[in-house]
């Protein structure tokens, strides 16, 4: 925790004093909580297991879960990455496997993962989201949300307002009028 000066005084660390120095953001030290067990399981990047519905999409991660990532003796590329998958899910996971390896490997930005290993079994509990649960909204808001962004052009555009004014509708209490 210490280390000797030349004047044979003691003095902290630099880990110490970073400690010392004010409270770290949540944000900042969350990512690394994780991080030694993970690697107990091959995962060296965490990053694989807390991102991996935005890594392979949200109907693929109901269907599997990364369970170890396994590198040859003092290899950094070229794994094989054992996912765990449920039962029905599995040929059509089998048919992904070139897609999925694709996704990781821009993820981590070299060829992390060269093969992915199949093992069919239960799925481990998925924490409920933390997104608020939405009331449904009467058919007066829903017309004029749509009446709100009616004179937009671009239809992408518009549907991706609308469902935001939907969203926003529906999450806050009280009723908004629109100008």
């Amino acid at each position: 925790m210490s280390e000797k000066t030349a004047a044979g005084k003691t003095a902290p660390t630099a880990s110490w004093r970073r400690r010392i120095g004010g409270l770290a953001r949540l944000a900042a030290v969350a990512p690394t909580l994780g991080d030694k067990a993970l690697r107990r399981r091959g995962f060296a990047e965490s990053r694989i297991v807390s991102d991996w519905p935005a890594i392979v999409g949200e109907v693929l991660a109901l269907q599997c879960a990364p369970e170890k990532l396994v590198f040859a003796r003092g290899a950094t590329g070229g794994g094989t990455l054992h996912l765990r998958v449920a039962g029905a899910a599995a040929l059509e996971i089998q048919h992904q496997v070139p897609v999925l390896i694709e996704r990781i490997n821009a993820v981590f930005g070299y060829s992390a993962i060269a093969r992915i290993s199949l093992k069919q079994g239960p799925l481990p509990k998925r924490r409920e989201s933390l997104r608020p649960k939405l009331r449904v909204l009467k058919p007066e808001e829903v017309k004029q949300v749509a009446e709100s962004v009616a004179g937009i052009e671009r239809s992408d555009l518009r549907q991706a307002l609308e469902d935001l004014g939907k969203a926003v509708t529906a999450a806050d209490g009280k009723k908004r009028t629109h100008s």
